[in-house]
């Protein structure tokens, strides 16, 4: 079974967890703790949340409050190294919290949204206001694609549109 790791338990880490685990992934979400205020979902996050809440599968998922004190992708995905135990392997990493630790980390330089099996869900929410949607598309884009290269590939092009046009539609 592929292993994910999500950093964040906001409604983007959650949203991820929730979509990964109903394509039989075996998933951890990092939970610091912090709680934050109800975020209110409108546009196509409140379509996108009504699709996942209208499907009838359970959410299982192990929640740690750990830190991530390092990230070593390879070819086939990340060891990530915690502050409270031992280091454990994962077939991809998606950092859903709004202060990643992944960017900041060392030797990890990340120029893109994903690069080695790490994937800035984050990132992606912040560029394209689309956070359930974007949660849907990456748990969509592992279940379309097997080689996980081409997935994160087309995540990313499926997302970048989206951030140009509303670069363009901003209200100043």
């Amino acid at each position: 079974m592929a292993t994910a790791l999500v950093v964040g338990a906001g409604i983007s880490g959650l949203a991820t967890a929730l979509r990964l685990t109903r394509s039989t992934w075996d998933v951890v979400v990092l939970d610091h703790g912090s709680h934050h205020e109800p975020v209110v979902l409108t546009g196509p996050d409140r379509h996108a949340a009504k699709r996942l809440a209208a499907l009838p599968h359970p959410l299982h998922y192990e929640t740690r409050r750990s830190r991530v004190t390092a990230l070593h992708p390879d070819r086939f995905g990340v060891t990530v190294e915690f502050n409270d135990h031992d280091d454990e392997w994962f077939d991809i990493v998606v950092c859903a919290h709004p202060c990643c630790e992944a960017e900041r980390l060392p030797g990890l330089c990340l120029e893109t949204w994903s690069r080695d099996h790490v994937a800035l869900l984050y990132r992606a929410v912040r560029d394209t206001g689309l956070p359930l949607c974007a949660a849907e598309l990456l748990a969509d884009a592992f279940d379309i694609y097997h080689d996980d290269y081409a997935a994160f590939a087309w995540w990313e092009t499926t997302l970048k549109p989206h951030a140009v046009r509303r670069a363009f539609t901003r209200v100043r």
